[in-house]
């Protein structure tokens, strides 16, 4: 079992791997504008490690957030602009009574067509050259063509709020991986299901 070569001392150097990532993506993320760039070199570090091909965490995190940080950073503006202003509206609408609280059924379908573009468009521009716009257009279009796919994204990045909302206190009391592993891990799994998702465009 504690070979180097077994399958067990490789899980346990991809959740080392994961934890030093998550480590250097909250540092980078400080500034929080840098957001953007440090998800999208998150998902660069996640698809390299899935291909064996990382020669190391912090050359590639740092390579690939200085590469991307325009097009990261826009990307997140971009979402920013869109999803926060429609929670905001969402949670003053809803507490409308009558008729006028389903004034909030459009914002609510902008938030998770945001949220659902947010899901490609990080990974997708981690992974392909494109303007921006071309970027996000091709984010909300596969989102919503691999909807159950996009679902279970949805899911993973939500999971700290959905445990808050169902029982804030076992959210509390797991919250040392939420710091410890979280994000890396999140971005891991997606990676993982997105991979047959932009394999047909790699060879393209």
């Amino acid at each position: 079992m504690f070979s180097p070569d077994s399958k067990f001392m490789d899980m346990i150097g991809r959740i080392t791997d994961l934890i030093l990532l998550n480590l250097i993506f909250l540092i980078t993320c400080l500034p929080l504008f840098t957001i953007g760039a440090a998800v999208t070199a998150m998902y660069t570090v996640c698809f390299r490690l899935m291909r064996e091909e990382c020669s190391g965490i912090f050359k590639t995190y740092f390579r690939a957030f200085k590469d991307n940080f325009r097009q990261g950073t826009l990307a997140f503006l971009i979402l920013a602009a869109v999803i926060v202003p429609a929670v905001y509206y969402v949670g003053f609408l809803v507490k409308l009574e009558g008729i006028l609280r389903y004034a909030c059924l459009p914002f609510v379908l902008i938030m998770i067509a945001g949220l659902m573009t947010g899901s490609y468009a990080f990974p997708w521009i981690s992974q392909f050259e494109n303007t921006i716009t071309q970027a996000m257009t091709n984010a909300l279009i596969l989102s919503v063509s691999r909807l159950p796919r996009t679902v279970c994204i949805l899911v993973i990045n939500l999971m700290p709020l959905i445990v808050w909302f169902v029982n804030p206190e076992l959210f509390l009391q797991v919250s040392f991986l939420w710091v410890a592993l979280y994000f890396a891990a999140a971005a891991y799994m997606n990676a993982g299901l997105l991979w047959h998702v932009f394999k047909p465009y790699r060879t393209a």
